[in-house]
């Protein structure tokens, strides 16, 4: 997952043909489903402006496909889908590294050549009668030479193609490129691709007149964006994520909540660099013997000093959209609220886990600490809170396991947990060994709609089922034993 959003999601994906990029359009209001009714999907206008782009000249993205689903001729959703640009980093990325090595010649070259050929595009693509309508630094890639770099445009269902665009929009697009890659670059390097941008031929005044016109426009929005707002206060809260062996995913997972007010970070006693990776986000890294999934849970808690406290395994993250929403509720709760529950979108098998039983499974993640106490049985630990709880939109992505193997290394490690919280004397007949693992198959692959998946989704109900199975036969075991 690239990019979450409301309104668009952006992924990758590796098969035998190379990586493929995937933009997921959302319809994320009743207007944008209505006005959809007649007219092209976001992926059907990315795919025709590639086409159109492709002809006049200009790098874009290969382009593999475009999708839409619509009911009533309305479009629900839509894709497009491209292959990767190999080799290439956007502007930003670009520029910010040869600035780091200016006292070298050579990338002072290629900053000056990279100048001149964003000037040279954006005046190709006016001239040609394109307007982009967010031509900032972060959709345009770079590649090639350092001297003769080539570029390649993205977000592409925000072009148009037609007469030369207004005086307006040509401003627009330059004002643009001034508010991002403009804070980056040193006076001398802007004016150079404004030069490029006016051609060879302009005369000073001419020059002179537009760098004015868009440094005005240029502060006018930066005003609009600063007004102070009213200073608005939240409850604090604390992150916990209790851990061992993660150097893999920990990073990933502590960058997700470095919005938070404080981080608390335990250990089970690591063979890896999971704690000193830890430590590069927060100093609040404690080690405590592993004594069980439920106790290390509350063992954070206890360490933890916000009046909220969010609960992360290091397997998840916090999209932006979350953390946001995270932060809006939390600027006025209601006193009978003790905590909020959270869906969580499972990635598995190279796809996003809707079916199956694997999406929304709300759980109680963000809770009032002072009410909070950690209940339930290992390894299906739980937050208990005495008041109110209520939900949240945004899920945690959970990149839950690497493989099928990592899946079934995981199922035997958790149901031998499960096995021991089994009170002795427990009767195992045909029912627990037979009846329920095949309810549980049927729920996941019939009733939670996995069989819309495929083999991937028979497997993760076999797996589902397996669970089962496997859990009531080690305590069949267990209470065979003399």
């Amino acid at each position: 997952m690239v990019k979450f959003q409301r309104k668009v999601a952006v992924g990758d994906i590796d098969t035998p043909v190379g990586t493929l990029f995937v933009k997921r359009y959302n319809v994320h209001a009743w207007r944008v489903l209505v006005a959809s009714l007649g007219q092209p999907s976001p992926a059907v206008r990315a795919f025709m402006a590639a086409a159109a782009l492709a002809e006049r000249g200009f790098g874009v993205p290969p382009v593999v496909a475009a999708v839409e689903y619509r009911r009533a001729g309305l479009c629900m959703r839509s894709f497009f889908v491209t292959r990767a640009v190999t080799e290439a980093e956007t502007a930003d990325v670009r520029w910010q590294a040869l600035t780091r090595r200016a006292a070298d010649r050579a990338c002072r070259h290629a900053r000056r050549a990279l100048a001149r050929a964003l000037g040279t595009l954006f005046r190709a693509l006016h001239a040609r009668g394109v307007y982009h309508a967010d031509l900032k630094d972060v959709n345009i890639l770079v590649r090639g030479a350092p001297e003769a770099p080539e570029l390649v445009l993205l977000d592409l269902e925000r072009v148009t193609v037609g007469p030369a665009p207004s005086l307006r929009r040509r401003t627009k697009n330059l004002v643009q490129l001034e508010r991002t890659l403009g804070r980056l670059a040193s006076r001398t390097d802007r004016l150079r691709i404004l030069v490029a941008y006016l051609g060879p031929e302009a005369e000073r005044a001419v020059r002179r007149r537009w760098a004015k016109r868009v440094l005005r426009a240029a502060a006018r929005k930066e005003r609009a964006r600063r007004r102070p707002a009213p200073p608005v206060r939240r409850d604090t809260v604390s992150c916990t994520v209790v851990c061992q062996d993660e150097a893999g995913q920990i990073a990933g997972c502590l960058s997700s909540v470095a919005w938070c007010d404080e981080i608390v970070v335990v250990d089970g006693g690591s063979h890896d660099d999971t704690p000193a990776i830890a430590r590069r986000f927060t100093p609040k890294v404690i080690h405590n013997a592993w004594p069980g999934y439920r106790a290390q849970k509350q063992f954070a808690l206890e360490h933890s000093s916000a009046q909220w406290v969010l609960n992360l395994d290091a397997d998840e993250r916090v999209t932006a959209e979350l953390a946001t929403e995270i932060q809006r509720a939390l600027r006025e709760v209601p006193v009978p609220i003790d905590g909020f529950r959270i869906p969580r979108l499972v990635s598995y098998l190279g796809r996003w886990w809707y079916r199956g039983g694997w999406y929304p499974r709300p759980v109680l993640r963000l809770v009032r600490r002072a009410h909070t106490t950690w209940g339930g049985t290992d390894p299906h630990d739980r937050a208990e809170v005495p008041g109110r709880v209520v939900g949240m939109r945004h899920p945690i992505l959970h990149y839950t396991y690497d493989d099928i193997a990592d899946h079934l290394r995981s199922v035997d490690k958790l149901t031998a947990v499960a096995a021991t919280q089994v009170p002795r004397g427990r009767r195992v007949g045909t029912a627990r060994l037979i009846g329920e693992p095949a309810w549980r198959f049927v729920r996941a692959f019939v009733v939670k709609r996995g069989a819309l998946e495929g083999l991937p989704g028979l497997f993760v109900a076999a797996t589902d089922a397996f669970y089962t199975f496997l859990r009531w036969a080690r305590v069949w075991e267990r209470e065979r034993r003399p």
